[in-house]
């Protein structure tokens, strides 16, 4: 016996069919949109005309000299360039990006962020929206109000977050980063060394009129360091090699300066400000 079917379950059958693949299509439409805009946005570093060169991080000298490990020096002054400057807020960044500006792998910003955690400088929650997880952070630093009301600005290393946005964190080594971070805390100001230098640099003998404090402290270009490249060495928790070697690159990106004895540690790099 011959089953006829009929006309109208012919047609639902095919609506049937025809919503199926179209619920498919717009199932892979939503899995190729999910995998392009839920993907981190690819950061890119700026280049000497377009960089900020004024803006800063007041990162505590107490806190760089603590023992921090190289990965947690290496991932703070990145989470600081990208938290507010006045207010604790939480701010979200991906490990990918953070990866990227400080020039290090994804298993060791998780090693830092750990440390950070550890140290009580960072914490985070998780969130997931969808598909995509993601962390947002909160960071300690000395902001904006602290610094107004004239605390603590003995105590702080102003980290110029151009050395981040340059790409010049992410081109120097682990432990290019932590002596950089650890010169800027060891280092010492010193308006007549600095008045003789700059003088001598200038070449301004006839007229040369000495820069005042207050001015010197706000647009002065370097710090000394006396420490030797063993104590140095020690600081860092790197041999002594390992610390010309990082000299070296400091110097390649104009960080810093070694002169005898001593070492200039420059506040900004002398490339963006072509001195």
């Amino acid at each position: 016996m011959t089953t006829r079917i009929g006309e109208g379950a012919v047609k639902r059958n095919a609506s049937k069919q025809i919503e199926e693949r179209k619920a498919e299509r717009k199932a892979v439409q939503r899995k190729e949109f999910a995998m392009r805009y839920d993907r981190p946005k690819q950061v890119s570093f700026l280049d000497a005309d377009s960089v900020n060169t004024d803006n800063f991080r007041a990162i505590p000298k107490d806190t760089i000299t603590q023992g921090l490990s190289q990965a947690a020096l290496a991932v703070y002054p990145v989470l600081c360039a990208q938290a507010d400057f006045e207010k604790n807020n939480t701010f979200q960044v991906s490990q990918q990006n953070i990866a990227v500006w400080a020039g290090i792998t994804d298993n060791t910003v998780r090693k830092g962020i750990r440390d950070l955690e550890a140290a009580g400088l960072l914490s985070r929650e998780k969130f997931t929206e969808g598909t995509r997880h993601f962390y947002v952070y909160k960071v300690d630093f000395l902001r904006k109000p602290a610094l107004d009301r004239k605390q603590h600005r003995g105590g702080a290393v102003y980290f110029y977050t151009c050395i981040v946005d340059n790409g010049i964190w992410a081109s120097v080594s682990l432990g290019a980063k932590a002596l950089y971070l650890i010169l800027r805390a060891e280092g010492k100001q010193d308006l007549d060394l600095y008045n003789d230098i700059e003088r001598v640099t200038a070449g301004e003998y006839r007229d040369y009129e000495p820069v005042e404090f207050e001015e010197y402290v706000r647009n002065r270009k370097w710090d000394v360091c006396n420490l030797s490249l063993a104590e140095l060495g020690r600081t860092v928790g790197v041999g002594r090699l390992n610390v010309n070697a990082a000299l070296g690159e400091l110097e390649r990106y104009g960080l810093t300066e070694r002169v005898d004895k001593w070492t200039k540690v420059y506040l900004r790099p002398r490339r963006l400000l072509k001195y």
